[in-house]
């Protein structure tokens, strides 16, 4: 399948909302934290999001011979629905690959998307029927319709949406790809993913180190965990599950629960007590799925040391990134990019430039084997 055009004009699907809905939320942080969880713990998964992941299982053969079912998993907000999560599910609509039967799917098919405001589902549903993605509600009344801006409690919010949308996955027995929707795929990760064998895999910053062996520790340096992989084992779980309580309890406390900075503490108090034989990690190649925070053209590990800082390049005279680097990207995620419809653009450009200097979209991913679902 040729990958969409993605340089024709882009039409906003919803109206702005009115300037009282775009209001920063007002509830303070310990609410919010506190309204995700119940007297026993974090709420359970819903009926509607068991469904859509039970019917968004991707079953695959991994590297060493094994079958893993996994789910695609984001959060979005009303915002979000303007323009930025069609580019984003165009996106994953463009990686295809061949199902069991031969006939053609594609990664959007396998995604769930956990909706945070309350009055969103018809909205996300609106984007995602158009790709074959799932919608459920896990609205939450005090998130403001508008942009999550940096900072606010909107945005610290997220994290309690994201740990429980991670953990609600974990908790229904699938592998986890959690992805941010601010960024664009040009290759299918999961074959990259399905050949190393840790628990958890997350990309970080520009630093020349490997993946491939599991870890009790990341490497010394930033995670970005916009794009995230979790294996469904019981002490992966538990990590999970001390991330989200880390977070509630430093809102409880007064403090600023940014799911960002807490990840790699949360979970590697766990790996650190059980040992890499019960709970592993890596930090995937940074110059293979870079990030907007790096610099316009991610990450250059030619001829850097290994466990050394990676160098920043930066775009050509005729504004391009070298395609060398190019070719080996995975996806180029827009974090430290401004609102969500700036984000949008930024998808749009790089997915223009892709076709325009590499070629189209998925025509550089690796073969996968996908399996056929186990009977009922």
């Amino acid at each position: 399948m040729k990958s969409v055009a993605w340089l024709l004009p882009f039409v906003a699907l919803v109206a702005v909302p009115t300037v009282l809905s775009d209001a920063p939320t007002n509830v303070s942080l310990p609410d919010l934290a506190n309204s995700f969880w119940t007297p026993n713990g974090l709420k359970l998964p819903s009926k509607a999001l068991v469904e859509a992941v039970t019917r968004s299982k991707l079953p695959v053969l991994d590297a060493f011979g094994h079958r893993r079912e996994i789910v695609l998993m984001s959060i979005a907000s009303e915002f979000a629905f303007q323009r930025m999560f069609d580019v984003f599910l165009m996106s994953l609509q463009n990686i295809t690959f061949k199902a069991h039967d031969g006939s053609e799917d594609n990664l959007a098919r396998h995604l769930v998307i956990n909706v945070m405001t309350t009055t969103s589902t018809e909205k996300c549903t609106a984007v995602a029927d158009k790709y074959g993605s799932s919608c459920v509600p896990y609205g939450n009344s005090a998130f403001t319709l508008g942009n999550f801006h940096v900072h606010s409690n909107d945005f610290y919010g997220i994290g309690f949406t994201k740990t429980a949308t991670i953990l609600d996955g974990l908790t229904l027995g699938v592998d986890v790809l959690f992805l941010d929707a601010d960024q664009v795929m040009f290759r299918n990760p999961l074959p990259y993913l399905l050949a190393r064998e840790a628990d958890v895999l997350v990309s970080g910053d520009c630093h020349n180190h490997g993946d491939s062996a599991p870890m009790e520790r990341l490497p010394p340096i930033n995670n970005n965990i916009g794009f995230v992989y979790f294996r469904p084992t019981a002490m992966v779980a538990r990590a999970i599950y001390n991330w989200a309580l880390w977070l509630a309890n430093i809102a409880r406390r007064g403090d600023k629960p940014w799911d960002q900075t807490t990840f790699a503490g949360a979970i590697e108090t766990v790996s650190g007590d059980v040992t890499v034989r019960h709970m592993s990690m890596a930090m995937l190649h940074s110059d293979l799925f870079p990030y907007l925070c790096m610099g316009p053209c991610g990450c250059d590990l030619r001829g850097v040391p290994y466990f050394h800082n990676g160098k920043l390049p930066r775009r050509t005279a005729d504004n391009i990134c070298e395609p060398e680097l190019m070719r080996e990207w995975y996806n180029y995620h827009m974090p430290c990019a401004g609102d969500m419809n700036t984000k949008a653009q930024l998808m749009e450009e790089y997915a223009a430039m892709y076709q325009k200097v590499i070629g189209p979209i998925n025509s550089l991913s690796a073969p996968m084997t996908v399996l056929p679902p186990l009977a009922a």
